[in-house]
């Protein structure tokens, strides 16, 4: 049995599919009253028979920071794959962010460690990686260091993280996956999903910054295959940065415009009119009590460069990366035949 946390999120649900496609047998968190209609939905985008595939997900009701009931839940579980994460740049939400996902990474690892589940699988992020200098891609080993460009994300995903690693000092077997920005459907309002609203509403802008892009269904085919009989005693107890191409921002925007078919980004937003559109939000935000659209965080990412080596995992088990190109071609096409059945 396949224990998988986060699957009502894009990557889950994405993971989801990728195991029960292949006749695993799995077992799913949610949180009470949470909707797996996101999960269907993307189900659907991969299989006509979407319905009777979701058929052979156990869904349980749990909550990751609950470790007594969630250690009943792991019952007659073999692996874990860990995906559940709270991601949120609004720094209201810094102390809570950091509380879950490191809390919640802790209490896993320790009970597949009491409950000596052979097999993890960490979803972590290359922003545990940290941001290397402006012309150097960083691999697994580039070190990270405390300063204040890091995003409270990056900041919980780095604990988590290493929360991971002590309990493989302990005795636990496991893989850390270290995706890049992931393109892929999911909420069209939400997470890098929204590239494509975005640019589909006529997106302006563009930023010099850049960073390392990889398609949603390679991460989740990466993380089945390193938790694979024929690849687990090469691959454990390591991690793997999975990332395709690194892609100027202006480029990519570029790419998905062309694709809807709409105008490309055609000013440069520089730090001066970045910081004034901060400036805006924060504003608006103050007054209306909404979410702030762009935070500091957003502002100080936006004009980086931060690219990264993703070639570890081909060495290890000869993966094969979609080019990033086409991975923006087969998400658009799914954005317009979600826009055009409206």
């Amino acid at each position: 049995m396949v224990f998988v946390t986060g699957g009502t999120g894009m990557v889950g649900a994405h993971l989801l599919y990728e195991l029960v496609s292949k006749g695993v047998k799995v077992r799913a968190l949610k949180r009470p009253g949470s909707s797996i209609l996101r999960t269907e939905k993307i189900f659907s985008y991969y299989s006509p028979e979407y319905q009777s595939l979701m058929q052979n997900i156990e869904w349980v009701d749990g909550d990751i920071l609950e470790k007594e009931s969630l250690g009943e839940l792991l019952t007659g579980v073999d692996q874990i794959y860990h995906a559940a994460a709270m991601i949120s740049f609004d720094p209201r939400d810094r102390k809570t962010m950091i509380h879950n996902n490191v809390e919640g990474t802790v209490n896993l690892a320790d009970l597949a460690l009491s409950l000596q589940i052979p097999r993890f699988c960490h979803v972590s992020s290359i922003s545990a990686i940290g941001s290397p200098p402006e012309g150097i891609e960083a691999n697994e080993d580039h070190p990270w260091r405390n300063n204040q460009d890091h995003s409270a994300y990056a900041e919980s995903k780095y604990l988590s993280e290493m929360e991971v690693w002590r309990a493989i000092l302990q005795g636990l077997n496991a893989v850390i996956v270290n995706p890049s920005v992931i393109v892929g459907p999911g909420d069209w309002k939400s997470g890098s999903s929204l590239f494509f609203s975005t640019v589909w509403k006529g997106l302006k802008f563009y930023t010099k910054g850049g960073t390392g892009f990889v398609d949603v269904r390679n991460v989740t085919k990466a993380m089945r295959l390193l938790m694979d009989d024929d690849a687990w005693e090469n691959a454990k107890n390591q991690r793997y940065i999975l990332n395709a191409e690194n892609v100027p921002f202006r480029k990519f925007f570029n790419q998905i415009a062309g694709c809807l078919q709409v105008k490309q980004p055609k000013f440069f937003a520089g730090g001066f009119l970045l910081n004034l559109a901060f400036g805006l939000s924060s504003i608006k935000s103050c007054l209306t009590g909404t979410r702030p659209l762009i935070t500091r965080e957003t502002v100080r990412s936006a004009n980086r460069i931060s690219y990264y080596d993703g070639s570890k995992i081909c060495r290890t088990i000869g993966f094969e990366y979609t080019p990033v190109e086409v991975s923006v071609r087969n998400n658009a096409q799914l954005f317009l035949k979600d826009f055009n059945t409206k």
